[in-house]
Formats: structure tokens, sequence, C-alpha cells
């Protein structure tokens, strides 16, 4: 053969490669670390053919790799986008689009990493989950070139889209996903007890531990931050999911502070309370302890009034001091005036 059939000969080899498929395994990526000319690894990968034709070698240990495999991107310009690359030990989808050029075009799921589970998904409710964890090297068995031992993901950060409700969750360091890797119990929002999370519940929500059209931010400590669709703010510190504080704005634009939990019955810390200008009380203040019941009142008719048990001292809108009291006042005279204002005695 001469030196022009050998080329035309290595050139339709070459051909022959274009748009064929290869699955292969990652062995190396080179993420995009610097401007170029300096750095033109525009996070390649390295890979190696699992599924291919009799080997070269009698012996079966012939093996193929390519290098600098291009990547697609579902999203990207000029230093912008969002960065994708399989990670090693991933099994991809390669076609080849020009003779040396192959493309990665998704990743394939095997038995070794089998994906994460949706427990409520059907045919008709497909969930939607994206679910990212820390990257842990995975092993080889002998002299094996494939990786075949993957660790359990750790710590995750999840965003779970339940169709049927069009309900959301996104939550961080998911102790749930943690503890079950697999996922497989998370079946509604209300599963995610825990954790630092956000959930936005539509109008559709059906579960029992929140309102539908609600937000709510929870922090890992327990704190909570609660928007409701009639127009209720609930802003709430825990300590280790043990209630302290909190602070509620109603839909009357009235407003309470508590320095303790939210039981009704409880006999600790102080509250205060604002009337809202959209109700019959528009402008009236009560601050109290909750444990000795003293109590300052704030009028909506401009008096004030200071009490404690059955004892108080109220100034009216008249201008007049009252006092009341369970017990005898000796004023030792039949009448008081301070700066002019008479003091009455019932």
């Amino acid at each position: 053969m001469n030196v022009r059939d050998r080329s035309n000969n290595n050139a339709k080899k070459e051909d022959r490669k274009i748009g064929r498929s290869e699955v292969c395994q990652i062995l190396d990526m080179m993420p995009h670390k610097a401007p170029s000319p300096g750095d033109r690894n525009y996070n390649v990968v390295t890979g190696l053919v699992k599924r291919r034709m009799q080997p070269f070698s009698p012996n079966g240990t012939e093996k193929i790799i390519h290098a600098r495999l291009v990547c697609m991107q579902r999203f990207h310009g000029k230093f912008q986008g969002e960065t994708w690359e399989p990670r090693i030990g991933d099994l991809v989808y390669v076609t080849w689009i020009y003779e040396n050029t192959g493309l990665v075009i998704g990743i394939v799921p095997t038995n070794e990493q089998e994906p994460v589970c949706r427990p409520a998904a059907t045919r008709e409710n497909p969930d939607y989950i994206f679910k990212r964890c820390k990257f842990k090297m995975p092993g080889k068995i002998g002299n094996m070139e494939d990786y075949v031992v993957f660790p359990n993901p750790e710590h995750p950060d999840c965003f779970h889209w339940f169709h049927k409700t069009r309900d959301s969750v996104y939550v961080w360091d998911c102790p749930h996903g943690h503890a079950d890797p697999s996922c497989k119990l998370c079946d509604k929002p209300d599963f995610i007890k825990s954790g630092t999370y956000w959930k936005y519940l539509s109008d559709e929500y059906d579960g029992e531990d929140d309102k539908p059209r609600r937000v709510k931010f929870h922090h890992h400590c327990g704190s909570l931050v609660i928007l409701d669709d009639d127009g209720v703010i609930h802003i709430e510190n825990r300590v280790a999911e043990d209630p302290r504080a909190h602070i509620t704005l109603y839909p009357d634009a009235s407003v309470v502070i508590r320095s303790s939990d939210d039981d009704v019955g409880n006999q600790h810390g102080a509250h205060i309370y604002l009337a809202g200008d959209h109700g019959s009380e528009s402008g009236k203040i009560i601050v109290e302890n909750d444990e000795t019941q003293a109590q300052a009142v704030f009028d909506t008719d401009g008096s004030i009034e200071l009490k404690h048990s059955s004892t108080s001292i109220k100034i009216s809108s008249t201008g007049a001091i009252i006092l009341t009291s369970p017990t005898e006042i000796n004023l030792n005279t039949p009448a008081v005036y301070v700066n002019g204002v008479q003091l009455e005695v019932p």
C-alpha cells in the first residue's frame, strides 16, 4: 500500500468514529482554573472505554483510554454558566462529533451507583430531586482498572420538588439523608423535620404540620421564621429545639412579643401586646410579666394603668389618679390634690 492509500485508509478509520457512541468510566478530570492561554483545560475528562468489541490482545487485557473528552454544559457563557463535569468513577455516554473530539453527554446509573430514591414518585407525578454531596474518592479491587467501590454519600444538600402538590423543600446538611443515604422515606414535605431547611408550600399542600401557601425557614438549632398566606408572620428562637422567645405579627397589624415559649398556660417570661390599627383596640399597649401578672396598660382612650394582682394605679384620660386595692387606703384627709388634680379613692 502506497503512502496516499495508507493515508486515505487511516482517514476512513478515523471517520468511522464520527457519530459513534461509547460508554466510558471517568478516570480523571481537569477543571478550568485560570484564563487561557495559560489554562486550556475547559473542564475536560479522561475516560476508560467500558463496553467494546473483542479485546485486541488474546488475554483480554487491552484497554482503550480517551483523553481530553469535552463535557456538554447545561448553561454556558464567557466566564459564566453552570459548570458541570462527571466525577471520577462515574459511567458516562460519549458521542464522537469529530474524528478526534468525543463529547460527554450524560451520566449512566449503575448497580454500584444507583439513583436517589423518590418514594412518592409515579408515572403521573414524577418528583424532581437535586441532591449533592461532598465527593469521596471511589476504590478499585485488585488489579482491576475499573472503580467498583463507592462510599455512601454524607451530609447532603438537597432540593426536593413534590410534583403532586408542587411543594418544595431545600435542606442543607440534611440529617435524614445523612442517616439514610437512599432517602427511601422522603415521601412528603412533612418528613423533613430537622436540620436547616426552607419549605415553600403550595395551595395544594395536604400535610399536617403546616398550612397551604406557607413559607417556612427552620434553622438546625430549631429557630423558626414562618410566613402565612393570611398575613401572619412568626419569628421564634430555639436552642436544641427548646422554644425561647418569639414575635408574632397578625393580620390586624397587632404584634405580640413574648420572652418565653408559646404555651398558653406557661407562668414564666413576659410579653408585650401592641394592638393594630385594624382592630377595635387600635393603639392599645399591654406589658405584662407572665409569672407575677404585673401589668402596664396603655389604653386607647389615653389612660395608663399599672396593675399587680388586685392592686392598681390608673391615670384616667381626664387626668384623675385612681387607686384600687383590696386593703384599706388611709389618706388621713377627705381629698388629696396633686398639682391641682384630685386623687380619688373609691
